[in-house]
């Protein structure tokens, strides 16, 4: 089985470049559901950055 490289081994400059998510570390199905996504690794509660700016439009600076 090839192995897809997690970033590209050569990058150009003012490319953007986004890595490939490995299927590891998965939330069940019915988990999946409720949490949005079925990895967990890509679950951050909205309360650790409801206080940052840019990630909460509501935020004043």
């Amino acid at each position: 089985m090839n192995k897809i490289p997690f970033m590209p081994t050569d990058p150009s400059y003012a490319f953007a470049y986004v890595p490939y998510q490995r299927f590891e570390n998965l939330y069940s199905a019915e988990d999946a559901l409720r949490h949005g996504t079925i990895f967990c690794d890509l679950d951050i509660p909205f309360e650790k950055y409801a206080c940052i700016p840019l990630m909460n439009p509501f935020v004043r600076k």
